[in-house]
């Protein structure tokens, strides 16, 4: 099966003058179309720098300094800002860490899901439907009223549910998940991991889900790749690296879980 995404040899740099720090270096990974890839390390493995590469969202001093990322054929690299524009949201689309600074404070919860819909083209009429739609699809009640809300009216777990429904909302076949339950408590988290994985299923989508917890690899991955210091330690089915770690640091990464060998 071709892939739905093909990272191939992404090596990414940021220099400054006089030193040059290599944040991933030599990078290969595949997601397959409806398929969840975990990407785990600890902070500063180079996780979110890949995530933002894929993406072209790299901020000087930070840039790709080789490699190639193909998505459903195309070189990603190698297009336009006009196409990345509608290669962003549109068919690959990027939920954060935090959403109370990733959503506007100055908008309400349903503008800001429907200027997702409109930037890609979906008439004003249809993207005030669909709001409420994608607010329901995350299980958030009485959806037409909380689409008048603002985020500081929202708790924690319903503002992180806005951020997957305007991921969600122009169907892309990729969601990029980065670390989306950890400003979470552990029952809203649960609750969210479940979401996202009824969610896969009913829109087939693939998953790139970036953690720092091997618990939430275990209930969601099908693949994992572990990263440490911009380097691709091991990668592989998630049942067999959770069973038989070939590398030394998953080995310290899986006994940093309490019970996972018991699980």
């Amino acid at each position: 099966m071709t892939p739905l995404l093909d990272v191939q040899h992404l090596t990414v740099t940021f220099e400054r003058p006089g030193a040059a720090l290599t944040a991933v270096h030599d990078l290969s990974l595949t997601i397959q179309p409806g398929e969840t890839l975990g990407l785990v390390g600890e902070s500063g493995s180079g996780k979110s720098v890949t995530a933002l590469a894929i993406l072209r969202l790299l901020q000087p001093p930070g840039r790709v300094t080789s490699g190639r990322v193909l998505f459903e054929g195309r070189d990603l690299l190698s297009l336009s800002e006009a196409e990345m524009r509608s290669v962003r949201g549109g068919r690959i689309s990027l939920i954060f860490q935090e959403p109370m600074t990733a959503l506007n404070p100055t908008m309400r919860i349903g503008d800001q899901i429907a200027e997702a819909l409109t930037a890609h083209g979906v008439s004003h009429a249809d993207a005030r439907q669909r709001t409420v739609e994608l607010l329901d699809a995350v299980r958030i009640p009485d959806a037409a009223r909380r689409a008048r809300d603002y985020a500081h009216q929202l708790s924690g777990g319903m503002r992180q549910r806005v951020m997957i429904a305007i991921a969600l909302a122009c169907r892309p076949p990729l969601v990029i998940a980065d670390e989306p339950t950890t400003a979470l408590d552990v029952t809203i988290q649960a609750q969210v991991l479940e979401m996202l994985r009824e969610l896969r299923s009913r829109f087939n989508l693939a998953i790139m889900l970036i953690t720092h917890d091997f618990g939430v690899i275990a209930e969601m991955a099908d693949r994992v790749a572990v990263m440490r210091g911009g380097e691709l330690m091991e990668h592989g089915p998630v049942r067999q690296i959770l069973r038989q770690p070939s590398h030394e640091y998953t080995r310290r990464l899986l006994s940093a879980v309490p019970g996972m060998g018991r699980r």
